[in-house]
């Protein structure tokens, strides 16, 4: 198979869809995985989303690597209707990995912020300065609860859903609660 035989099955709508969505979760994953590390007080990297970004990026080289493969090969039939069937199923499982990156990256950039947040109101001059500017109440309220809503994303997280458009809005769910958590974080760490 040629790589442009490889590029005409990507073009068909149902995978171009995977590769479109792929590539929103993998950016949102990015933007905060990399927010998470400047902002971690220990500089420490998560390593899961890294190995979920890898596992992702070996499914696609897979499909990439047919041109590698002899055509009698048992994995895969040198037919188009066996290779679709094969490129669509590893463009599923790289589409998962990213997912699984997203969720880890979000849990733990929530942790940091909520950890962070949550220190430096221990002090009553913190939180009287922050309730001169913001309401601290409603952010208490949202940071109280925020655990709960994220189990809730945990809960319904499924990447076996076999619909990455569900999964999409999932993952811009979860970034509403992000934003408005870095937003609260970025007051705090103004004080």
């Amino acid at each position: 198979m040629t790589q442009n035989e490889i590029l005409e099955i990507l073009s068909k709508p149902e995978i171009a869809t995977y590769f479109d969505n792929i590539s929103k979760v993998h950016m949102h994953t990015k933007h905060y995985l990399l927010l998470a590390e400047e902002i971690s007080e220990q500089g420490v990297a998560f390593l899961q989303p890294l190995k979920e970004h890898r596992d992702a990026y070996d499914h696609l080289m897979r499909i990439f690597g047919l041109t590698q493969k002899n055509h009698n090969n048992t994995d895969v039939q040198a037919n188009n209707m066996d290779m679709q069937a094969y490129i669509l199923d590893n463009i599923k499982k790289a589409f998962g990995h990213e997912y699984r990156a997203f969720f880890d990256t979000a849990d733990w950039f929530t942790y940091i912020c909520r950890r962070y947040i949550r220190e430096t109101f221990e002090y009553k001059a913190k939180r009287k300065a922050y309730s001169q500017k913001y309401d601290y109440e409603e952010t208490k309220q949202f940071i109280n609860t925020l655990p709960l809503t994220i189990a809730k994303y945990r809960e319904d997280k499924d990447v076996s859903k076999n619909r990455a458009d569900l999964e999409v809005d999932e993952v811009l769910d979860y970034k509403k609660t992000m934003d408005k958590l870095l937003e609260i974080y970025i007051r705090v760490q103004s004080l």
